[in-house]
Order: C-alpha cells, then sequence, then structure tokens
C-alpha cells in the first residue's frame, strides 16, 4: 500500500492536470523557469560551486576539489529532453552530496526543439569523456527520465569507443524506448497523473530528429548491452516507463550485464524526488548504492 502522503500527493496532481505540463511546454516551447535552472542559494553556501561553458553551455562542478579522492557523479537531470533543471533536481544534487562526500558535475545539456540527440549526446559525451581524464576514480553516471537515457546512451558509446566506462549506471524512472510501441504504456496511461504517451511521443520524435526512433543512440533500451558496468533502476509500477524498464531488465539478463531493479508499487513518474516516505527510503538507497563502491 503507498503512504497515505503519497496518495494524496499524487489525487492532488490529478486535480491539477499534470499531465498537461508536457503538452504545455511543447506549446509554448518553454525550458522553465531560468531561475530554477540556477544553483540556488542554499546549495552555494554550502558547497563550492563552479561552472565552466562547454561549447556554449554551462556545466556545474560541485565540490570538485574532491575529485583527487573519491569518484566524479555525472548526473544528468530529466524533463522529456525539453525541460532544463529544476528545484527538485537541485534538492537531488544536495542529497547526492551530502550522502556519499562525491563531487557532482550537473550539465546544463541542450534541449529540443532547438536541438535533436545529435547535438545533446555529443554535448553530453564531451564532457564525460573530459571527466574520465580527471576523475582518477572513475565517473558514476546517474539519470532521471529523458537524463537516464542520456546517461545509459553515454555509457553505451564509452563502451563502443573503447573509452574509460563508468564506475556504475543508475537510473531513475528511466525512458529508455522512444520508439512508440510498447503496448504496455497505454495500459499503464490512466494510472500515471504525470505522463501521457502522446506528449512523450511529441517530444521523442523531436530529439530523434532524422534518426529512427529505435536506433539505439535514440533508444539505449535496443542494441547491445555488454560491456556496462553494473546498472541499477529505481522504477514505480505506475509509471508508463515502467515499460522501459521491463524491456530493460530483458536485456541486461540477455547481455548476462549484472543489474539490480527497485521496484516500487503504486508509485508513478519520478516519485523518488517526492517528499513522501517512499522517496526517502529511494533516495537512502541511492546513496548506499553508490556508496557500497567507494
Amino acid at each position: 500500500m503507498p503512504s497515505i502522503i503519497s496518495s494524496l500527493s499524487y489525487q492532488y496532481k490529478r486535480l491539477n492536470h499534470a499531465k498537461d505540463d508536457l503538452k504545455k511546454c511543447l506549446i509554448s516551447k518553454k525550458h522553465g523557469a531560468s531561475k530554477d535552472m540556477l544553483p540556488p542559494k542554499a546549495l552555494k553556501n554550502h558547497h563550492q560551486v563552479q561552472v565552466s561553458a562547454k561549447s556554449g553551455r554551462p556545466v556545474y562542478y560541485v565540490d570538485f576539489e574532491k575529485a583527487e579522492e573519491k569518484p566524479c557523479i555525472f548526473y544528468f537531470h530529466g524533463g522529456s529532453f525539453l525541460t532544463g533543471l529544476s528545484k527538485k533536481h537541485w534538492r537531488f544534487v544536495r542529497r547526492l552530496l551530502f550522502g556519499t562526500g562525491c563531487p557532482v558535475v550537473i550539465p546544463d545539456y541542450p534541449l529540443i526543439p532547438e536541438y535533436t540527440h545529435k547535438r545533446i549526446l555529443s554535448f553530453c559525451m564531451e564532457v564525460y569523456l573530459e571527466l574520465t581524464e580527471t576523475c582518477p576514480h572513475g565517473v558514476i553516471l546517474i539519470g532521471d527520465c529523458a537524463g537516464a537515457n542520456l546517461a545509459m546512451a553515454s555509457a553505451k558509446s564509452a563502451v563502443q569507443k573503447k573509452s574509460r566506462i563508468p564506475n556504475q549506471l543508475l537510473l531513475l524512472s528511466p525512458y529508455l524506448d522512444l520508439s512508440g510501441n510498447n503496448p504496455i504504456k497505454n495500459v499503464l496511461a490512466h494510472r500515471d497523473p504525470l505522463l501521457e504517451p502522446e506528449s512523450c511521443q511529441e517530444a521523442a520524435l523531436l530529439y530523434a530528429g532524422s534518426r529512427s526512433l529505435t536506433d539505439p543512440l535514440v533508444s539505449p533500451v535496443f542494441g547491445s548491452m555488454k560491456g556496462l558496468p553494473k546498472v541499477t533502476v529505481w522504477t514505480g509500477d505506475s509509471d508508463i516507463l515502467y515499460a522501459d524498464t521491463l524491456l530493460l531488465k530483458e536485456a541486461l539478463k540477455k547481455s548476462h550485464t549484472p543489474y539490480h531493479i527497485y521496484t516500487y508499487p503504486n508509485m508513478v513518474h519520478d516519485w523518488m524526488f517526492e517528499r513522501i516516505p517512499e522517496g526517502r527510503k529511494a533516495l537512502r538507497q541511492i546513496v548506499m548504492t553508490i556508496r557500497e563502491y567507494l
């Protein structure tokens, strides 16, 4: 049974038509509130925050002086490739810093509709490859929703390029299959108050550009998983993207890639960012998963 507070939270989202948020952003082509994309004062007051411009986009390095002591966490925020960093993402960054003591790097990567997967993924790989040179203890990739897509695509590109692979790959409510061919998503759509298939598919088409939606660069759940580090996933069985995790599980088993999947009953998309008991439990698991390899 979900906690009372989580049930109330999801009822509130339904009453406020949260499903329409992505559709509104697609129509207006807005990426979110600019002020929320910047590191908050609470973060800067307690941590050293540096910013570097890469190909015209900011990349934030938090407590990067610790890179000589611990692995670097490279975190890709979610938002269907359309919306930028937000308050919930910065809260998550603070939790990672407090819980692991590792430096965290956050790219403000290019977004649709101005850019497609080619520009977005190449930007992420540019930063990742730089981190493999400057982080002697390795890099941990974490991403939520579309950010999980970028994290996995970056890890698979590293394998293909025979570059240094990440130490770990952590995926939260991952958006890995952009094809729109999975009927399970339509079955789950009425249970998830945050996402609906039509808007997700519109965003997917903008992200893919001229490339096929089933291309592994666009939908990294397809193609070989061999060579990847251990993959740990957090998902809810009322998230329409739970369908992507089911596909991922089969692909990882087929390639004999180590993995662990935390499936929370009745949880919806990105529930681990919510201030609910289940969200706090998931955050503890995320921190402990990272600390096991420090």
